[in-house]
């Protein structure tokens, strides 16, 4: 059975940076709490941080699609070395492939949108 987080309201998030691991807790449309955990995780970046959120997705994208749409920020984000030191986005970009990186973008219909990048993501009910 698929547990769909669509239109789940987050109840939280927690970053763990000794065990790698990012945690949404959303309850879900039919009243479940669930966790979405992102293993091995490297980084984040989330606007629109609020109680409240509503999720749309949490879709995986291809990295080369993501850093065409997001060049700019990166190259912006580099001068204090997140999500890693790099010298130009296509080191990271390289980086993040060469090591199994994917990244995990959260669309919203209110509130919390971003991305993660973590080699994998999990969805279990609580």
């Amino acid at each position: 059975m698929t547990i769909s987080i669509h239109d789940g309201v987050l109840v939280g998030y927690s970053v763990n940076f000794l065990e790698n691991e990012l945690l949404l807790d959303i309850e879900t449309a039919a009243d479940e709490i669930v966790t979405v955990t992102f293993e091995n995780y490297l980084a984040h970046y989330f606007d629109h941080v609020m109680a409240g959120s509503i999720l749309f997705d949490i879709e995986e994208i291809d990295l080369n699609t993501f850093f065409v749409e997001n060049r700019e920020q990166f190259e912006s984000h580099k001068l204090y070395a997140w999500p890693i030191w790099y010298d130009d986005t296509n080191e990271l970009e390289q980086y993040l492939q060469k090591n199994n990186y994917k990244c995990y973008v959260i669309s919203a219909s209110l509130g919390l949108t971003g991305y993660v990048f973590a080699k994998t993501q999990k969805i279990k009910r609580k």
